[in-house]
């Protein structure tokens, strides 16, 4: 038992069968014991329940047998404690360390989950791993024969988990296995240290990469919400502060603030010699994720796994730094995602601290490491802090992080997947698939375009809507998607931009997509109030298409004609196309073959072979124009190669 005068113990002892007296029901106080697990089994089953158990019932099935298998467990060990006399002893250690992280991680949770409201309906889920770690493990201990020594400590061993990883309600089983593996890590996979037996691997970590390695061999990272964490955690607003912040108190506790620093240094450096070399950005929209960077302070932290030596700390931070790096390629070219890049490197660095250790102590690092303990290791850990705060600052005073960044926008990723760049394509569609999940409407959400200065929000996304549907439409760069391309224009119209609203009319008008249609009535009347004094041909062009087929507007000759000649005016062909027929056929006013030559030549001169046609029956009649043969005859030509079968039909008869 614990003399520390922070230390609670209790100790139940129950009669050996051989004694006298012996009886085969265990002694009141070792059921009071296991009373513990039991209290912990019901919180565990109450909060299941409370949680959206109750409406899923895979979730529901999952918490009904973990805890069928807790309770069974319990009896099991009952009528063992009572058949062998075994005595069931617990004891209960405050460790600065355990709860000291468990409260900079919640204050992480709070802050997310403002932004991120998932976490907020996560909470009863992840507490309910807090009261699962906690039975499990007094029973894992009692069934060897140990003392159960609890504390804070399956605190930060589950908030650190579920900080990186969840699984989908559906496979949640899964998360339970690996809250126990962290468990079995802890008790099995040990060795001594300075004298003391403590456990070798993180165990957020361990289970972490166990599971995330075990998700990638077979492909189903989609059960877990893994990528979304990795995404959301970027939303709030001045996050890296918050994080940054955070990770001081670790550091200032448990002097581990050169771990950060390093692994910080080597990921912002590795980060900017790649984009020299590839001139684009290995991590889509920073230099260094939030995901890394919240990785590096409190996953990789662990001061009981990591070295204890300032140049083994600076090694290890580093190793973490280039793994991250190196994890990335890694992952891309085995197709998996790229939010593992941090989880995976810890329990591997965990197996060097020892050797980092004794590297640390040999030549001028043993030397620095001598004077180091002779100056006070605490008034170290002051100038290293101040080391980092300095570095940190310097980063986000100059952009490094936080600020708007070039690889934030569309149209970066756009043109560096067109000069088809390194990971561009797959960074693209990073990003779309985050626009997807986003509220764009929510005002905390920034909206960074290309070429946005002076733009308000609204416009800002406006135009972003329409960069989004372009590709999906174009289908050069992603699959093309129909749907979500008429999604986004008829939003980008909704924020009142012409060009959304023009290519929304577009994909109905032009391309005949149904999906188009439920926004081209707005998007029109759009248009028509931008061509009262505006000068775009094409959207007049689209006016008078509507107009002149009845799509999207009532079926109107006059408008069609007046919106078409608008069109022509400022130079769309298209418009001087469609004018020149309907003067040609005197639709929607009186015939003019005169003006009808002019428009049709403007649409001939760029190929179009029905313009081309008409005008060749203007110059063989002379209607409108002298009457020329041989120029006729040219545009006949010219119509006919162009796919006017009508035109061929006159070549050939004139041919016999």
């Amino acid at each position: 038992m614990s003399s520390d005068a922070g230390t609670f113990a209790s100790t139940v002892r129950g009669p050996r069968l051989d004694s006298p007296g012996g009886t085969n029901l265990p002694e009141p106080r070792t059921r009071r014991a296991l009373a513990l697990p039991l209290v912990l089994t019901a919180v565990f089953l109450a909060l299941g329940f409370f949680s959206r158990a109750r409406t899923n019932p895979h979730l529901a099935w999952t918490f009904g047998g973990v805890g069928a298998f807790l309770l069974a467990w319990q009896l099991v060990l009952l009528l063992v404690s009572a058949r062998r006399g075994l005595r069931l002893e617990w004891e209960f250690v405050a460790v600065k360390s355990h709860y000291v992280q468990a409260m900079v991680q919640l204050a992480i949770y709070v802050y997310w989950g403002w932004y991120w409201r998932n976490v907020y309906a996560q909470a009863p889920l992840i507490l309910s791993q807090v009261a699962f770690f906690y039975a499990f493990d007094a029973l894992l201990a009692w069934s060897r024969g140990l003392k159960w020594r609890t504390g804070f400590g399956p605190m930060p061993i589950v908030l650190g988990t579920n900080l990186f990883m969840w699984f989908r309600d559906d496979w949640f089983v899964f998360q339970f296995l690996m809250v126990a593996t962290g468990i079995f890590g802890k008790q099995f996979i040990r060795w001594r240290r300075e004298g003391k037996l403590t456990h070798i691997f993180n165990p957020s970590a361990l289970a972490l990469t166990i599971f995330s390695l075990v998700l990638i061999v077979s492909g189903n990272t989609d059960h877990t919400w893994g990528q979304e964490i990795a995404i959301t955690q970027g939303r709030p607003p001045h996050m890296y502060m918050e994080v940054f912040l955070c990770g001081m108190v670790v550091q200032y506790f448990f002097a581990v603030t050169l771990l950060t620093f390093a692994a910080a240094v080597t990921v912002g450096l590795l980060s900017v010699a790649y984009t020299q070399a590839t001139g684009v950005y290995l991590f889509i929209d920073t230099n260094i994720p939030i995901a890394v960077f919240l990785g590096l302070h409190l996953l990789m932290t662990d001061p009981a796994t990591t070295p204890r030596s300032s140049v083994g700390r600076i090694i290890f931070g580093s190793l973490y730094g280039i793994g991250v790096f190196v994890t990335l390629f890694i992952l891309d070219a085995v197709g998996a995602a790229a939010f593992y890049d941090k989880l995976v490197v810890v329990p591997f660095l965990n197996l060097l601290t020892p050797a980092l250790d004794r590297l640390a102590s040999f030549g001028t690092a043993g030397k620095f490491g001598r004077w180091e303990a002779a100056t006070a290791p605490r008034k170290m850990n002051f100038i290293f802090m101040g080391g980092w705060a300095t570095c940190f600052l310097v980063m986000l005073a100059t952009g490094f992080i936080e600020a708007p960044h070039p690889g934030a926008t569309l149209a970066f990723w756009k043109k560096a997947a067109e000069e088809k760049r390194p990971h561009a394509k797959r960074n693209l569609l990073i990003i779309l698939n985050d626009l997807a999940t986003r509220d764009l409407d929510d005002p905390s959400v920034p909206v960074t375009t290309t070429g946005g200065n002076g733009q308000s929000r609204e416009q800002a996304l406006g135009v972003l809507c329409n960069q989004v549907a372009l590709i999906y439409a174009e289908g050069k760069l992603t699959p093309p998607e129909p749907a979500k391309a008429a999604h986004f224009f008829a939003r980008s119209s909704e924020l009142g931009n012409l060009d959304g609203a023009a290519n929304l009319c577009i994909q109905y008008l032009l391309l005949n997509r149904a999906e188009a249609g439920p926004g081209a009535g707005q998007a029109l009347a759009l248009l028509e109030k931008s061509c009262e004094g505006g000068t775009n041909g094409r959207n007049c062009f689209l006016l008078g298409y509507g107009y002149d087929t009845g799509r999207g507007l009532p079926a109107d000759k006059v408008k069609a004609r007046r919106f078409f000649e608008q069109g022509a005016e400022f130079g769309e062909i298209l418009a001087c196309k469609n004018l020149g027929r309907m003067q040609f056929l005197g639709e929607g006013g009186p015939a003019d073959h005169a003006s009808a030559a002019r428009w049709l030549q403007k649409a001939a001169d760029a190929h179009d072979g029905p313009s081309s046609f008409y005008l060749a029956k203007l110059y063989h009649n002379g209607d409108g124009v002298p009457q020329d043969e041989q120029r006729a005859a040219a545009l006949l030509k010219q119509a006919c190669d162009l796919g006017v079968q009508p035109a061929c039909l006159l070549l050939q008869q004139e041919r016999r």
